[in-house]
């Protein structure tokens, strides 16, 4: 009898040991690892940071014209798309960006409309924005690793439209110190090729 009484302790402890395992299996099971994503404020506040810095700080200018396209991305960033770098246009909301400065909004469709009418180009479009630094597009931010120092980091591009052959990108790293607000950390340019 002492038999047949073990033999069921030991089906006894299999399966407990079996439901431990499969328990456990399934709470450390690797789960697919999601960026983690900013408040609408806090891409609003990036964005209007990386502005500041590269169009009002930088180059003092006088108003800011963006790519207000949904459906197609300025040629800029169709440039580093076509380059293979990952981007994700964000239409910034402008109001809501409270420059210092005027803010214009320009599609594909006014900027095809215009250069049908003037052929003098960029040299009339630069006449209807005085002061500008060309067409900006902005792409999303993205979250980045965090360090070892555990402060905030975030990378926005910025893009920027002025001529036929004239174009500039920027990857901007921005940093968030705890308590306080985000602070451009470095202005990186892209490479962009030739068009």
């Amino acid at each position: 009898m002492t038999r047949a009484g073990s033999g069921t302790r030991s089906r006894s402890l299999l399966l407990v040991v079996l439901v431990v395992l499969a328990l456990g299996g399934w709470l450390v099971r690797p789960r697919p690892l999601r960026p983690p994503a900013l408040s609408d404020r806090d891409q609003l506040l990036v964005q209007r940071a990386a502005l500041l810095t590269l169009f009002v700080s930088r180059e003092h200018a006088t108003q800011l014209v963006f790519w207000s396209d949904r459906a197609n991305l300025s040629p800029t960033l169709q440039l580093l798309r076509e380059s293979g770098v990952q981007i994700e246009a964000e239409q910034p909301d402008t109001a809501a960006l409270a420059m210092p400065v005027p803010v214009h909004l320009e599609s594909l469709a006014t900027l095809e409309q215009h250069f049908r009418a003037r052929p003098d180009g960029w040299e009339s479009w630069f006449a209807r924005f005085p002061g500008s630094s060309g067409l900006v597009a902005l792409t999303r931010p993205v979250v980045l690793a965090a360090p070892a120092d555990r402060l905030e980091r975030v990378a926005v591009v910025v893009a920027r439209t002025c001529g036929e052959h004239c174009h500039s990108a920027w990857r901007l790293i921005l940093i968030r110190p705890t308590g306080h607000s985000w602070q451009v950390q470095a202005v990186k340019p892209l490479a962009l090729p030739r068009d």
